[in-house]
């Protein structure tokens, strides 16, 4: 049943696009101002048309996030080509892990507006995307592929660059003072209010906004017999951003941006493990700044990040559920991350540009763990931040050479230096070549590297040995455009190999496992994209095909097995919009996820067992229209059909739920 949905909704994707690349729209129309052929920055850090960079890059721009009010950032994500984020469909809060083709948690790299954001006292260094709202958000690029050489650390899969709401982006026109303000309430009880001030002069652009969302929520974990009286696991969060940018002469531009998000969720005990008084609070704080000169060959930038991440975790235990030995806990993790970078980009004349620059690297973390059981009390050693920390330097230089209309070829390279465990070199080559304006092939040969983490470093379980993981991608694919820009379509085939993969191993004996580098990954597969706009009609869709193995060694022989644990190996994206009139705009999304194995350790017999999650496929509808200039009205109603699916096993996913809200713009 999976595969003939799968051949059908990729038969659709294809056959749908056909007529639009057929045809030639002409240079005023609609679809020109809809800018299918964006800017991206992400691809090397200089500004180029998706359509002259060699990079597979999708950029979701602001007016396709006023779609996904409603939605979380994780939700948003998990339906763009080649992304699967397992817990975006859980109850608020859920911990989203990010599998971008197919790669583990940890080697995606998160960058807040240009710069790399983690939590340093996680075990896979990763950003905890319920820290943002799809409010905050005013533009996203997601480039795929190993990115280690213009990025560093954890881009082996690839990057995924999160813009903030700009100074001035709130507001209608260039005036010194604008207002936005948008409400939303859906089923759980979910509110989501944000408003916001921004403006611009001739010298000075701001944004400043506010976001409350909570929600009563449902539970998280899963209830076998449904008659356990599982509780609701609610959430409530506060954000507030602040973006300024001063022009200091013609040239020279200073940017200030501050960050401060938190949130509260409850949270279960585990797999059809329900806990009534378990809590779960994160913040995360940031301060960033930056210079930009522009002169005439090109621009010099210098940026530094500086977050704060604290995680707490309670169970104070006033009720212990039935078959639960845990009376007290109480878990705190914090860290500090500081990055400093400068690069300037030169333009070479008409055939091509050099890209050179620095970036530094600091982050420590300190935790702590108690808990008291029927066992008794236990204590693990705490971590701190004296000692518990790492650098880690990077130097690196790209060349674009253009030697003639439509060739363009990238090559670069870094040295990465790590304080604790040594050096790294890795490499880009990627070629790429335009025909006629209509037909892009690029192949992309790069490599990558992601750094053991603080946790896997100097925990209980850690090991000061590990060595970082190494990876070699290869990348070929085609992209045909109309003249133009009005539709496209993109196929890619990837293949990714990773060496001295980071793994936590289990053991029989005190402290009962450590982590060790394993032999080898392999993973590789094909990603189709898809995007169209024939008059009133709006088409975009993607099509996985995912395949994974790791070779290790048993017995003293060379074994191999699937790892691509809660990964699908098919996975399609589907939305049809329609514009009625000039002022209703109404969509529909289809969403179609494969077979996926999961783990879950069974208590009554002390052994991990493999499990397989069904496939599953879902339907949600939008609808939003212009009441005035100033107010928009929108709705939604996801998992039309209720579908009951998992995907975490013994852990909920929503069912059928709406939200309606109205965003007001001054």
């Amino acid at each position: 049943m999976m595969s003939k949905i799968i051949t059908l909704l990729s038969a659709c994707l294809a056959v749908s696009c056909l007529p639009a690349l057929g045809q030639e729209t002409p240079p005023s129309s609609t679809a020109r101002s809809l800018q299918l052929d964006a800017v991206t920055v992400t691809a090397n850090k200089i500004e180029q048309k998706l359509s002259q960079t060699g990079k597979v890059v999708t950029v979701l721009s602001d007016s396709v996030l006023q779609r996904y009010a409603t939605q979380s950032v994780s939700e948003l994500l998990s339906r763009q080509a080649g992304l699967q984020i397992v817990g975006s469909n859980g109850p608020l809060g859920t911990n989203p892990d990010i599998y971008l083709r197919g790669a583990s948690a940890g080697n995606t790299l998160i960058l807040l507006d240009g710069l790399p954001v983690y939590d340093p006292s996680g075990t896979a260094n990763t950003f905890d995307l319920n820290l943002l709202t799809v409010g905050e958000c005013d533009r996203i690029e997601i480039l795929r592929g190993a990115q280690s050489t213009s990025y560093g650390s954890d881009a082996v899969a690839g990057v995924i660059n999160i813009f903030t709401k700009r100074a001035g982006s709130n507001a209608v026109g260039n005036k010194p003072v604008g207002v936005t303000a948008s409400v939303n309430y859906g089923t759980y009880n979910t509110f989501r209010g944000t408003v916001g001030v921004s403006g611009q002069t001739s010298r000075l652009s701001y944004n400043v906004q506010y976001t409350r969302l909570s929600s009563d929520g449902f539970s998280a974990a899963t209830d076998r017999t449904g008659n356990q009286n599982f509780d609701n696991d609610g959430y409530k969060q506060n954000a507030l951003l602040a973006n300024l940018t001063l022009q200091l002469t013609s040239r020279l531009s200073w940017k200030l941006q501050g960050m401060t998000t938190g949130y509260t969720a409850d949270i279960d005990n585990g797999a059809f493990a329900d806990e009534k008084d378990y809590t779960y609070k994160n913040q995360f704080k940031r301060l960033a700044t930056g210079l930009e000169y522009k002169h005439k060959h090109g621009r010099l930038m210098i940026n530094y990040g500086l977050s704060d991440s604290r995680r707490t975790y309670k169970n104070d235990s006033t009720k212990v559920e039935p078959g639960a030995s845990e009376r007290y806990s109480s878990q705190e993790y914090g860290g500090i991350a500081h990055f400093a970078e400068i690069y300037h980009n030169l333009k070479l004349s008409s055939w091509g540009e050099l890209l050179t620059g620095a970036d530094y690297r600091f982050s420590n973390t300190d935790q702590s763990y108690l808990s008291v059981s029927s066992f008794g009390p236990y204590q693990s050693p705490p971590i701190g931040a004296d000692t518990a920390r790492i650098g880690q330097v990077g130097v690196y230089a790209t060349g674009i050479l253009t030697p003639y209309q439509g060739l363009s070829v990238e090559l670069g390279g870094r040295y990465n230096r790590n304080s604790l465990y040594g050096n790294v070199f890795t490499y880009s080559f990627n070629p790429s070549y335009l025909i006629s304006d209509r037909i892009k092939v690029f192949v992309n040969l790069s490599s990558g590297f992601r750094a053991p983490t603080l946790y896997q470093l100097f925990s209980p379980y850690g090991n000061k040995a590990l060595r970082p993981e190494h990876s070699w991608s290869t990348e070929v694919g085609v992209q045909l455009f109309t003249r133009s820009r009005n539709a496209w379509v993109r196929a890619a085939y990837f293949d990714r190999q990773i060496k001295d993969v980071l793994f936590f191993e289990s053991l029989n004996s005190a402290p009962y496992g450590r982590y060790i580098n394993f032999d080898r990954q392999h993973d590789h597969g094909l990603e189709v994209e898809a995007q169209t706009e024939l008059n009133k009609l709006t088409l975009t869709g993607n099509v996985m095909l995912l395949t994974g193995e790791v070779k290790t060694k048993v017995a003293g022989r060379d074994t191999t097995y699937n790892n691509l644990f809660r990964r699908p190996k098919t996975q399609v994206n589907l939305t049809v919009g329609y514009r009625f009139i000039p002022k209703l705009f109404v969509s529909a999304t289809i969403r179609s996820i494969g077979e996926r194995t999961d783990r879950f350790y069974n208590s009554e017999t002390f052994n991990t067992d493999n499990i397989t999650l069904a496939a599953y496929t879902t339907v949600d509808l939008y609808a939003e229209g212009k009441l005035t200039p100033l107010l928009r009205l929108y709705a939604d109603v996801r998992n039309v059909f209720d579908q009951t699916y998992y995907d975490i096993y013994g852990y909920n996913t929503r069912r059928r739920n709406a939200s309606v809200g109205v965003r007001f713009t001054w």
